[in-house]
């Protein structure tokens, strides 16, 4: 028996009052939970009263530096706000009249987790290493949707009759959406989006695409992808496609501009209202060619042979086949038209007719549907009951039993029952950007924690 327990045994035999000995035994059984509680990380700041409640424990008022453990509840009261520190670097800001729970957190190989329970109020949450290294395993439930990462910093507000007021004198107006050209309508396999700053993220059906994204497909692996003006495009496998430009001005076709670029691979394509507009706002560039539009469907494949000549070492060839309408490639001042095939070897030269076309085995993207409201999004004062979820860079997947929702940088998601699909929407005034608790990045040093001000955001230092 340990000199501990021998300790807590004389102390029994001590006691002649029963409830002092439940009382004894209680104590040590808290200790022993206490002391077999997972970590998982610490209260990074703290401001009011800010609690944390074990499983089955008591409530203890926290202060920085405090412990969090798995199955931690933590509690801000009105006026109160808390950073809690994950140990894998992840920031959480927990607003007033918030509690979640940390309900898992494992940081050994092959079994990452991090899961998290937000009750009421809400967080602001800037992913940590687990975040950024495995997705996948980050989880965040709600009462009405479970909200999955992909390397992110996200606002999620459970929202009652309190957001009402709480809105009153919000400041945000609109959400950035007019900077996702396109999105994800269908994938199969791997297929990767790398961002203009390098970043990389995992392809998922309604994944959003802006101007300067490469999108990467693994062997075996494609997505289709549609844009705003319907213009839809397969991306075969072992294939990657950058989107240079796009500029959408249907009252001023004069200034629409769309710029694609097949860096390796093959892509199929079938254009929308934009070529039809004015087929000159619309060019796709390869290796060998640039392809000019006629108002068309066409794929285009890499190729190492050409009517029996091979491609310059390390510099494929390209086989172009047109099943509607008709493009041209510029350099080599040749127009194909619908059931036609070419192909060539360097830009410039002049083409060689297909006679066999290559069978591509993936969707044609016309014949993939864009379904309603791909594009839509719903105006909303920002403080309705249920879930609202904003998105301050990467992406989040917002989920329940109605569907999924993917939302990118600047944008916002909704969803007011457990069994509706969630929207993407438009806050005319916000309970997630325009709360200023939600102002200061989570990254932010203990001083500006210390400057904030939550009636007006952040105040000036003393004496300044």
């Amino acid at each position: 028996m340990s000199a501990s327990r021998n300790s807590v045994v004389r102390q029994i035999h001590d006691y002649r009052s029963s409830a002092a000995l439940c009382a004894i035994l209680a104590g040590w059984a808290l200790a022993v939970a206490a002391a077999a509680a997972e970590p998982a990380g610490k209260i990074f700041y703290a401001r009011g009263n800010v609690s944390v409640q074990a499983a089955g424990a008591g409530l203890r008022i926290v202060s920085a530096g405090a412990a969090v453990a798995v199955g931690d509840a933590i509690t801000t009261a009105a006026e109160s706000f808390a950073v809690v520190e994950l140990l894998d670097g992840e920031r959480i800001t927990v607003r007033p009249g918030t509690s979640f729970a940390v309900t898992a957190f494992d940081q050994s190989v092959g079994h990452e987790s991090v899961a998290l329970n937000l009750l009421k109020g809400g967080i602001r949450a800037l992913t940590g290493l687990l975040g950024r290294r495995q997705p996948e395993s980050f989880r965040l439930t709600t009462p009405f949707a479970t909200i999955g990462i992909r390397g992110t910093d996200f606002i999620a507000r459970v929202c009652g009759a309190e957001c009402v007021q709480d809105n009153t004198t919000g400041a945000h107006v609109g959400t950035p959406v007019s900077a996702v050209v396109g999105r994800t309508l269908a994938i199969r396999g791997e297929v990767v989006v790398v961002n203009a700053a390098g970043e990389s993220r995992r392809m998922t059906k309604g994944t959003a695409l802006f101007v300067g994204d490469v999108m990467k497909s693994a062997p075996l692996a494609y997505a289709v992808i549609a844009f705003q003006d319907q213009t839809r495009m397969t991306l075969q496998p072992d294939s990657e496609f950058k989107v240079d430009a796009y500029v959408q001005a249907p009252a001023t076709p004069e200034r629409e501009n769309a710029l694609f670029s097949l860096l390796r691979g093959g892509l199929r394509v079938a254009t929308g209202l934009m070529a039809s507009r004015r087929h000159d706002s619309v060019h796709i560039s390869t290796r060998v060619a640039t392809i000019g539009i006629r108002g068309t469907g066409f794929d285009l494949v890499e190729t190492d042979d050409c009517g029996g000549k091979k491609a310059p070492a390390g510099q494929p060839g390209l086989t172009a086949q047109v099943w509607k309408g008709g493009i041209a490639l510029q350099e080599s001042n040749a127009e194909v038209g619908t059931g036609e095939a070419v192909c060539v070897l360097e830009r410039g030269q002049p083409v060689t007719q297909v006679a066999v076309k290559p069978d591509l085995g993936t969707p044609r993207p016309d014949e993939v549907p864009v379904p309603p409201g791909t594009f839509d999004t719903v105006a909303q004062n920002g403080d309705e009951p249920g879930l609202h979820v904003s998105v301050e860079d990467g992406h989040v997947v917002l989920s329940n039993d109605g569907g999924e929702l993917d939302l990118a940088r600047g944008e916002d998601g909704f969803t007011g029952t457990r069994s509706g699909l969630p929207q993407r929407v438009v806050n005319e005034r916000g309970i997630g950007r325009g709360d200023p608790f939600f102002s200061l990045s989570p990254a932010s040093p203990t001083d500006a924690f210390d400057k904030f001000d939550g009636s007006f955001g952040l105040s000036c230092p003393a004496g300044s």
